[in-house]
């Protein structure tokens, strides 16, 4: 009796390295200059995690840990952007960056403020 091994859909599916997106969880990052605010999304859009954390590499790898995987992390383009992106880029599946006139929507808002933002960010919901 013949085996079909390796074929294409079975090694597609053992070599991909990025999760179903309805496993994901999606975290969107407002970065300031000494706090970063974060809201932790799944693909349903039930949040799971909300609060601020303080700017620094040791502060975000704590942080980082209580973050369920795997993880998708959006944030707005800023002057403190680069070295996040940097430092988070091996803990999750994927780091996006957004321009900040692409969130023009998110800001022209007349009640704007961090935790409606971080809301719409994560997952495009």
């Amino acid at each position: 009796m013949l085996h079909k091994l390796n074929s294409a859909a079975t090694l597609i599916q053992r070599t991909t390295t990025e999760a179903p997106r309805d496993h994901m969880y999606y975290i969107g990052l407002d970065v300031h200059k000494r706090t970063i605010s974060y809201c932790v999304k799944d693909a349903a859009g039930h949040v799971h995690q909300e609060g601020k954390i303080g700017s620094t590499r040791c502060e975000l790898d704590a942080w980082i840990r209580t973050v369920p995987q795997p993880r998708m992390i959006a944030m707005e383009a800023t002057i403190f952007t680069g070295w996040i992106y940097d430092h988070l880029l091996p803990h999750a599946e994927k780091v996006k960056v957004a321009h900040p006139l692409m969130l023009r929507a998110i800001a022209a808002a007349k009640k704007k403020n961090d935790r409606i933002q971080l809301r719409l960010v994560p997952g495009g919901r």
